[in-house]
């Protein structure tokens, strides 16, 4: 499949699948809820980050798992849900997310993933990209995309107790700092692609009112990238 052809399947996905209606509860004010929920998950990231960097101090831990404790995902993922996009990324997720190529995923989720800590946002693309070819590249894929999207809250709040208890360990092993390694990259992929996901809701809601063939596919390769990572991120926390 060329890259055209690839972006044609996804813009047919986005007339198929997205709705503005999913959105409406989400879009009041400027930015709305999906604009105050993109900040606070960024924020958590960027704590994650930090943290990751300084896993010795107890504090930090404390400070992290407090706060993913209290950090919930599902209103993100609902309007993730509500717009149709992982109703989109159901359909055939070995193209969507099998064939999931640069090409597709909008500059925006760039300054998305930056914003959540991200330092190296293009490599990071470039990473889950081919994390999801491989991991989406077959029909027998074990989970569809819209059930690992709605699995990343339970994971994120099991990660909070694990992160706390793996920290609090008096074990310098190169086995355990893997372990913490693993445990704060799987959360930073899933805030990360949780926040790039729904950043470009917001910016989906002027393609869907005034559909645009040449941009509409950028929010289904976004949706893909999101839940790649998210998937990602899933993995990294049970050390797969």
């Amino acid at each position: 499949m060329t890259d055209d052809e690839y972006r044609d399947y996804l813009n047919a996905l986005a007339a198929k699948y997205l709705r503005v209606t999913g959105l409406a509860r989400h879009l009041h004010g400027p930015m709305g809820e999906l604009g105050y929920e993109i900040e606070r998950l960024s924020s958590t990231a960027r704590l994650a980050k930090v943290v990751s960097e300084h896993a010795g101090d107890p504090a930090l831990v404390s400070s992290l798992a407090s706060t993913l404790s209290n950090t919930y995902l599902d209103g993100t993922i609902g309007a993730m849900d509500r717009s149709g996009v992982l109703a989109a990324l159901d359909e055939s997720p070995e193209i969507s997310l099998g064939q999931l190529r640069r090409s597709a995923i909008p500059e925006a989720d760039v300054q998305f993933l930056r914003d959540a800590g991200v330092e190296t946002p293009d490599a990071e693309i470039t990473l889950v990209i081919y994390y999801s070819r491989r991991r989406f590249g077959e029909r027998n894929v074990e989970s569809a995309p819209s059930e690992i999207a709605h699995r990343a809250q339970d994971e994120l709040r099991n990660a909070a107790s694990r992160i706390a208890e793996v920290s609090s360990k008096d074990d310098s092993s190169n086995r355990s700092e893997r372990q913490k390694r693993k445990l704060f990259n799987g959360v930073g992929k899933i805030l990360a692609g949780t926040v790039a996901g729904a950043g470009n809701l917001l910016l989906a809601t002027g393609i869907i009112l005034a559909p645009n063939p040449a941009t509409a596919y950028g929010v289904i390769g976004s949706s893909a990238l999101a839940v790649g990572s998210i998937c990602q991120g899933i993995g990294d926390l049970r050390g797969e």
